[in-house]
């Protein structure tokens, strides 16, 4: 990790890290907790973990919050308090709502980024309180520039539903299942079966299975 000019104007400076970097960190938490918590390396994630995991660091956790207030598509909201840990509230439909369990499932280790990445910025560079929304797709601000918050913490919840070693294990049996190697085109049989499988065993969306298939190579297009 390194500390880069912060363009968006949330801080002085920010921390860019290395895809490596955040992949390696987020399979020793999620592994370590599974399995201090299971005995075992639980695939899929249960919900309930991602829960206690938040829990874990931060103050309160509130996953039947009213967010009907905080604007469009708004499922997340993480409080930092400097010196404090922080309070995070999740979109209560995302639980009343049982079709919208894969929206649940990715709010939570989401906001969970925020918490575990970036709460040590608010630490070091605010004197206030600061309330951060995460809404869906909400990555650019308005100067345009990239929302480094919002990226990584979206990097984070699939690396931490969808863990690399996992994943890979997963992508070897398919292949060789079906006769099948290297990267496969998203559009093809084989690319858009690979994603269904991946979204059932990982229990996420298609979209979000097909995002985090890219981002490892596994898929093209």
């Amino acid at each position: 990790m390194k500390m880069i000019p912060d363009r968006t104007g949330r801080f002085p400076e920010r921390p860019h890290y290395e895809i490596e970097e955040l992949e390696e960190e987020c399979e020793r938490v999620i592994g370590s907790f599974l399995l201090s918590r299971y005995g075992q390396f639980a695939i899929p994630v249960p919900t309930e973990a991602l829960v206690a995991l938040l829990e874990r660091e931060a103050e309160k956790v509130d996953v039947y919050c009213d967010l009907s207030g905080e604007g469009e598509e708004v499922h997340g909201v993480t409080e930092f308090f400097p010196g404090k840990k922080p309070n995070v509230s999740i979109a209560r439909e995302l639980s009343f709502q049982h079709w919208r369990e894969h929206r649940k499932r990715s709010t939570l280790p989401h906001e969970y980024g925020h918490v575990h990445w970036h709460t040590w910025l608010y630490d070091r560079y605010c004197d206030r309180d600061e309330r951060h929304k995460c809404a869906r797709g909400k990555i650019l601000p308005a100067n345009g520039e990239i929302d480094w918050m919002e990226w990584q913490a979206g990097y984070v919840s699939g690396a931490l539903l969808m863990p690399k070693s996992r994943m890979q294990l997963h992508v070897a049996a398919f292949r060789s299942e079906r006769g099948v190697a290297g990267p496969l085109d998203g559009e093809s049989i084989e690319g858009r079966l690979l994603i269904e499988r991946t979204g059932e065993l990982f229990n996420v969306s298609p979209e979000a299975a097909g995002v985090r298939l890219r981002q490892l190579g596994h898929l093209i297009s």
